[in-house]
């Protein structure tokens, strides 16, 4: 709390000094929560990135069940400058280091466990690849970051006390070794089944008690790292959106107070220190989380994160998302008050691929083309008032881009107007807004006027600004433009207006990158249901899930007392061939309820002998980030009818598919 109020007591200072003679006009008082200087630091990022690679990258996983074998390790041509530099391209600011994730394995040589590199090929078990990659991140001028999961599926005594004592050893080792880091990333995902050093068991842990988190980030995370912001589900200094899609909610305010999901009791707040009294990870209202609250009792901004490739770890088959579904992303994230984060994932080679690294570069093109030249530079600035008449406060502030510098009323002036003159006609497709962010959310509501005809046009409006807030859309030449300040919750504080154009060949594609690829799999024709488990609801027929339109589902029943999984569905697809694998798509609504997370598929030739399943395994992260799954079998196996088994759901007594296909040889 005391580095808080010093940092805004500079920031307004910027703000309060008169010049000799004059009675200084006091700054605006700030209105609800306001960043700490961690915050202030990151929300100046708006782009970074997070590093996915381990053992898994090498078993086609998207999680670690905690049994994968070190010595398939072996990246023998991991380059650390090579990643780094991929990021950069692509206009990411810094690097989320993943040094270890849910399976346990340990990207450096922990002194806590043998189960790491030193036990992989790689370096010859001499290697640090958290080592390498902070170091070329800070030579490649990117910022660095930690993640570590707090779930181990293989550490043997996960689920007990001595379990956290060494979590917080190793929290202590990647927080003292490598640097400065901007924030220490904690996954919400905590307790299940596991390999378990052996035991193969399923340990279940309370997320609210079991780490301590409050004491871990009080006495380790801001001992060590005081600057580093802690991302989890709810903060409590970046909170996660809700999705991994990379798209927040609209508006989506920085201002949250968390509560717990199963009561929507509020957490105590510490007055002492500006924290709650328990951070409740992974157990909390994150579905409220998108549009965060308007009057939120913590400043707990948004973070919306999500893989380049279809899962966070690279996988063969797999291909990243188009430099126009990128840029999408940043308007619906960045342009909304988010910072955004995306995920890297080195091949088996240890590298970012070709494929991938062409669309990062494109897409860091793309924003230079885009957000590269303000238009409103030079333009005249007025506003309908200006603070005490101060020019410490005039609306040109706007445009000087100097951190402590914005326009602002008074006190109660709530409502007001700010018209930029760019003494000729401009042509124009992006607007940014940004608030004074120091003094709190003020503004309510927004809109944007353009001068046409001899008189103003609105073509944009919209609720909150916060640090950054991006208008897009067609193309609009006009000589003025006119932000209208129509609510506010207390005098406007906008530090920033900037105009931009977007080039045509970006603009072309804008509309049409949000929906995410799917592999079509083998023709669906003459395919028929022979069976499936449970009686479905209305609109959640069996037969939705091969009819090959992905917004439609199938969807077994969820009331008391109805057959929970493991539940079936079997197929005809009309003649034998040789099977190479198969693909399921969860339902595409949002709604999460009934993923499948845990399966066995069978194939059989006359639909009587099914045999040993041809694959059976786990949709790792499935509910976070509900995209089609690919599972390729060892070889291809001959089948006319499939049967696939739902043996687990994420997080219901249900199930749902939205398509199942097959993959040829």
């Amino acid at each position: 709390m005391k580095n808080q109020i010093a940092v805004l007591s500079a920031w307004l200072a910027c703000t309060t000094m008169g010049v000799p003679g004059d009675a200084p006009v006091p700054a605006p008082v700030p209105y609800g929560p306001v960043p700490s200087a961690r915050q202030l630091q990151w929300h100046e990022l708006e782009l970074y990135g997070m590093v996915n690679f381990s053992t898994i990258t090498y078993y086609g996983k998207e999680w670690g069940y905690g049994d994968e074998d070190p010595a398939r390790f072996d990246p023998r041509e991991f380059d650390a400058r090579q990643i780094v530099r991929a990021a950069r391209a692509g206009g990411l600011r810094g690097l989320i280091i993943d040094a270890k994730h849910h399976g346990g394995f340990c990207l450096w040589p922990s002194k806590y466990t043998s189960y790491s590199v030193q036990r992989s090929p790689w370096r010859k078990g001499q290697g640090d690849m958290v080592k390498e990659l902070a170091e070329a991140c800070r030579a490649e001028g990117l910022q660095v970051a930690i993640y570590l999961s707090p779930w181990d599926r293989n550490h043997p005594a996960y689920g007990r006390p001595e379990y956290v004592t060494y979590f917080r050893n190793q929290l202590t080792e990647l927080l003292s070794g490598y640097g400065p880091v901007f924030a220490v990333w904690f996954d919400g995902a905590n307790g299940g089944d596991g390999y378990y050093g052996g035991a193969r068991e399923t340990r279940n842990i309370s997320r609210r008690t079991y780490y301590d988190f409050p004491d871990i980030i009080r006495t380790i995370v801001h001992r060590l790292q005081p600057g580093a912001c802690v991302f989890s589900d709810l903060g409590p200094d970046i909170r996660w959106n809700g999705s991994e899609t990379g798209i927040s909610g609209d508006p989506c305010w920085a201002t949250f107070t968390p509560k717990y999901r199963a009561t929507h009791e509020e957490v105590r707040l510490n007055p002492e220190t500006g924290y709650f009294y328990e951070m409740p990870v992974g157990d909390s209202n994150y579905d409220e989380a998108p549009n965060g609250h308007r009057h939120g009792k913590m400043w707990l901004p948004a973070e919306a994160d999500f893989p380049l490739r279809g899962g966070w770890f690279w996988q063969p088959g797999d291909r990243p998302k188009t430099p126009a579904h990128l840029v999408n992303l940043y308007f619906a994230s960045v342009g909304r008050n988010s910072a955004l984060d995306v995920g890297l994932a080195p091949d088996r080679r240890g590298l970012i691929c070709d494929e991938d690294a062409a669309a990062l570069a494109e897409f860091g093109r793309r924003l230079r083309d885009i957000f590269g030249t303000d238009l409103a530079q030079g333009a005249q600035a007025s506003a309908s008032q200006v603070r005490g008449g101060d020019p410490r406060y005039a609306a040109a502030n706007v445009l000087a881009g100097e951190k402590g510098r914005y326009w602002a009323t008074d006190d109660a002036v709530t409502a007001a107007e700010l018209t930029l003159d760019f003494g000729r006609p401009v042509e124009f497709s992006v607007v940014s807004l940004r608030e004074q962010i120091t003094l709190g959310h003020r503004v309510d509501e927004w809109a944007l006027d353009a001068a046409v005809d001899g008189g103003w046009r609105e073509f944009a409006s919209g609720t909150a600004i916060g640090a950054r807030r991006l208008w897009r859309g067609q193309p609009i030449t006009s000589a003025k433009l006119r932000l209208r300040i129509t609510q506010a919750a207390a005098c406007p504080a906008i530090a920033g207006v900037a105009v931009h154009l977007e080039p045509a060949y970006s603009r072309a594609e804008a509309g049409n990158a949000l929906a995410a690829r799917r592999e079509p799999g083998l023709s669906r024709e003459g395919w028929k249901i022979i069976s499936a488990s449970c009686e479905a609801p209305p609109g959640g027929a069996a037969a939705n899930a091969i009819d090959g339109q992905p917004n439609t589902f199938w969807h077994t029943h969820t009331e008391a007392g109805r057959q929970p999984p493991p539940q079936e569905i079997v197929v005809d697809t009309g003649q034998v061939r040789e099977i190479a694998g198969f693909l399921y798509l969860p339902r595409q609504d949002a709604c999460t309820v009934g993923n499948v997370a845990e399966y066995a598929f069978y194939l059989s030739e006359n639909g009587r002998d099914w045999g040993a399943p041809a694959a059976r395994g786990e949709f790792g992260n499935i509910k976070a980030n509900p995209i089609q799954q690919k599972v390729m079998f060892a070889k291809p196996v001959p089948g006319r009818f499939f049967k696939f088994v739902a043996l687990r759901s994420a997080d219901a007594p249900c199930i749902n598919v939205a398509e199942l296909g097959l993959v040829g040889k």
